[in-house]
């Protein structure tokens, strides 16, 4: 086995930095008039004992943005911080979050495209690297500081949003009417940390595909990958196995489609519906004992210390995807050059995070899941955000949209399903005034994948915060080559888009949200 490369930095992260490609396409923003009362530069004078202003400049207008005043600045310790306040302003704030271990440079493309989106809207805009640098502090490696670990898990979010809406405030002489925050992956787990740490800091928050159960996706890949060290899954056969359970699976919710609606009531089973090769054979249409015990080792419920401790993965990741490779490559299962998203990952935080300088050597080999973890608790409270209780979020008028794609190979969309649940348990039959729940067949993480992966969220927000409007579907659609090729409802959880019975299962019209 090729040795883990722990530093890496994988593409699949960083477009979770938040602001899905699509954000604001459906919204009219009203004129932005708002103009600024004080001079760009004048805002160098901010700087006191909390705060560093580090420069701020006017950007005159591109094709990309509008005019508008670049403050970089860091609050302390180390927490880099920036704000856009564009020269004709909509009244709002909108910040985004970050991806994978966050830390990432404000010139990355991603960063950059989400300021702009959001400034040709007429936003003020902000954005923070939490408090470390990926390129100095790679991976989790900023996390043997005490301090950074607190402000990665959630004092840079509260810190972000009261600075940026100090400098709207001087610069354009009122507070934002309504502040919004949007976010993927990592950036997901954050707008939940928000909502339930800092109910008062934004009216509306979008959680995309959120690695909200930190702690509990990092044993759970520990516990997988030393599962498929001792039984390992050949990479060639995932296209068999993408075939096996769509099969099974694809027509399960009426209409056979290349699409998985409801994975989890499919009923697939890896010991009985994968074909076994003959013992002592391998061969390319079938699964050797050792490949079958993979798979459903993938498929099962996690037990850690005799309770169910974390939701098998569902069905659907293994599809190839646009770029004709399996969901599965590279995140489970390792791609041609060794890497292996999870096993980076999970390497990352058992290293500098579980047990910091205990033994840099140690390995995912060395996992027992039963084993006590002394600092797990307190990871737990630090970068997990599973508290169910949403009510002074609610309490405050708050408005936040979840949404996953059921075939994620990346971050398990159980965890969101369940979470959901478990705030509608708490939270009783109002949960959907305030919090609703939208699963995207066939997308992979934050986006692609084979299903309707393309979507604004923003928009619907919006008009749920200024007009009441709650969304009862997000409309979405599936891009190839810049061309769109179908369109669904993405339905509030837990009602599916069902097939009204004629006209193309292509077009969005022919399908209607319905229970299950």
């Amino acid at each position: 086995m090729r040795p883990l490369v722990i530093f890496s930095v994988f593409a699949a992260a960083l477009f979770a930095q938040g602001g899905g490609s699509v954000q604001f396409r459906d919204w009219t923003p009203p004129p932005a008039t708002a103009k600024p009362v004080t001079a760009c530069g004048q805002l160098l004078s901010m700087t006191d004992f909390d705060l560093s202003v580090i420069g701020a400049a006017l950007i005159p207008p591109t094709a990309a943005a509008p005019e508008h005043c670049h403050v970089f600045l860091m609050a302390q310790p180390e927490i880099n911080i920036e704000v856009n306040l564009p020269a004709n302003w909509n009244g709002r704030f909108y910040m985004f979050g970050n991806g994978g271990w966050a830390g990432e440079s404000f010139d990355a493309p991603g960063r950059v495209a989400n300021h702009a989106r959001a400034l040709r809207a007429g936003f003020a805009t902000a954005s923070t690297d939490t408090g470390h640098s990926a390129a100095l502090e790679p991976g989790a490696s900023f996390a043997t500081n005490r301090q950074k670990l607190l402000d990665f898990g959630f004092r840079s979010l509260h810190v972000t949003a009261l600075a940026a809406k100090r400098f709207i405030r001087s610069y354009y002489g009122a507070n934002p009417s309504r502040s919004y925050y949007d976010g993927c992956s990592q950036g997901g787990r954050q707008g939940l940390t928000i909502a339930q740490r800092f109910p008062d800091d934004f009216d509306g928050i979008i959680a995309g595909s959120p690695a909200l159960y930190n702690t509990g996706n990092m044993l759970a890949r520990g516990y997988w990958m030393k599962g498929l060290s001792a039984n390992p899954f050949t990479a060639s056969k995932l296209g068999l196995l993408a075939s096996r359970v769509y099969e099974k699976c694809d027509a399960k919710d009426g209409l056979k489609d290349g699409l998985i609606e409801d994975p989890l009531h499919c009923g697939f089973q890896a010991n009985q519906d994968l074909p076994r090769c003959a013992e002592g054979k391998d061969q390319p249409d079938c699964f050797t004992a050792s490949e079958i015990a993979a798979a459903d080792r993938l498929y099962s419920d996690i037990f850690r210390q005799g309770k169910r401790f974390f939701p098998g993965w569902p069905v659907g990741a293994e599809i190839p995807g646009p770029n004709g490779r399996s969901g599965w490559l590279g995140q489970a299962i390792a791609a041609p050059d060794g890497s292996s998203v999870w096993a980076n990952y999970g390497q990352s935080f058992f290293r500098y995070m579980a047990t910091p300088g205990a033994n840099p050597s140690q390995s995912i080999a060395d996992f027992d899941i039963d084993k006590e973890i002394p600092r797990l608790a307190f990871l737990h409270e630090t970068i997990d955000a599973t508290d169910p209780d949403l009510s002074a979020f609610r309490r405050r008028g708050g408005k936040l949209i979840m949404y996953f794609g059921w075939a994620d190979p990346q971050l398990n969309p159980r965890v969101a399903v369940e979470y959901y649940d478990q705030v509608a348990d708490r939270m009783g039959d109002s949960t959907a005034d305030f919090f609703r729940l939208f699963m995207v067949p066939g997308m992979f993480h934050c986006g692609g994948g084979v299903g309707t992966g393309t979507f604004d969220v923003a928009t619907p927000l919006l008009r749920w915060v200024e007009s009441g409007d709650a969304p009862k579907a997000i409309p979405a659609s599936r891009v190839s080559n810049g061309k769109v090729i179908r369109t669904r409802p993405l339905c509030p959880y837990p009602q599916l888009a069902r097939y009204k019975g004629s006209g193309s299962i292509d077009d969005a019209a022919n399908f209607s949200c319905a229970a299950r």
